[in-house]
């Protein structure tokens, strides 16, 4: 099953990366380096693949060696994004689910990006990083993507700090992407000043549902911790309603709070927003 329909992508093709990291790349895209050197300053080629700009195209080397080559410049190099997402049981919730969103979520993210000749690194997460699956490098390489995206099933606890930690990391800036709800018991702001140590400029995009922002529950429930399994019974009132909403507004302000002193873009979604919508809200603006 296709994480994005093919509406979701016609209106994805006219957003792009808000993104003004210079990057140290060594791979053609359409982020600015600070390298030495014009747009139009000739560095390299590498060999064509299906989804690259034909404009690129060098066709004198194409006579020479009757193979298809890109040019590439020395301004113009790919920020290599990582898109962490968090697949622990807690984000199987709510209709529709949060998982779901944050897939689709990703899979947005993963596709313009694309478009943007970025390379592309999933990175699915709960306690660790259970793989870093790139890079994808060209609008062709999305249909890998969607396939990756549409095999991943919600598992485990979550602790981002303890999932970066377990993971190896090349040397070199770059764009790393948090996609979660934010109910963790540990290890999210530790998780996000290492991001930062490690020279990314990060988006945190929490997605949360409907319902966690505004249960529509009463009476007599039992609570059941999705990660940990521990059970509570509860009478839900309009006062323990108030007094919830109340605890998640000071969460999410504090998680707003630790963003801004990392200089670190943030923002809440809900499960249930059109993908273009989240995008807009998120980590993109319109062309």
């Amino acid at each position: 099953m296709k994480i994005l329909t093919n509406e979701d992508l016609r209106k994805l093709q006219s957003l792009s990366l808000q993104i003004n990291l210079p990057v140290s790349g060594q791979a053609t895209g359409n982020r600015k380096s600070r390298n030495k050197g014009i747009s139009a300053e000739f560095s390299d080629y590498r060999e064509y693949t299906p989804g690259d700009d034909f404009r690129r195209i060098d066709w004198n080397a194409y006579g020479r060696f009757n193979r298809l080559f890109v040019k590439l410049y020395m301004e113009e190099r790919e920020a290599p994004v990582r898109i962490f997402t968090d697949v622990s049981l807690s984000m199987d919730y709510g209709s529709p689910s949060k998982f779901a969103a944050a897939l689709r979520l990703a899979a947005a993210i993963s596709y313009i990006s694309l478009l943007s000749y970025d390379s592309v690194y999933i990175c699915p997460w709960n306690e660790k990083v259970l793989g870093t699956y790139g890079p994808f490098r060209n609008q062709a390489a999305y249909i890998e993507v969607d396939s990756l995206l549409s095999g991943l099933k919600a598992s485990g606890k979550s602790n981002l700090y303890n999932a970066l930690r377990s993971m190896e990391w090349k040397p070199g800036r770059g764009i790393s992407i948090v996609i979660t709800d934010g109910l963790l018991q540990g290890g999210l702001e530790e998780g996000l000043k290492y991001l930062k140590y490690k020279n990314q400029d990060v988006f945190l995009c929490l997605i949360l549902s409907p319902d966690e922002m505004s249960p529509s529950v009463n009476g007599a429930v039992e609570l059941i911790d999705s990660e940990t399994g521990e059970r509570m019974e509860i009478t839900v009132s309009d006062v323990l309603i108030k007094k919830y909403e109340e605890a998640m507004k000071r969460h999410l302000a504090k998680i707003r709070e630790q963003c801004r002193k990392l200089g670190i873009q943030h923002t809440v979604l809900t499960a249930d927003m059109p993908v273009d919508l989240m995008l807009k809200n998120s980590v993109i603006r319109n062309l």
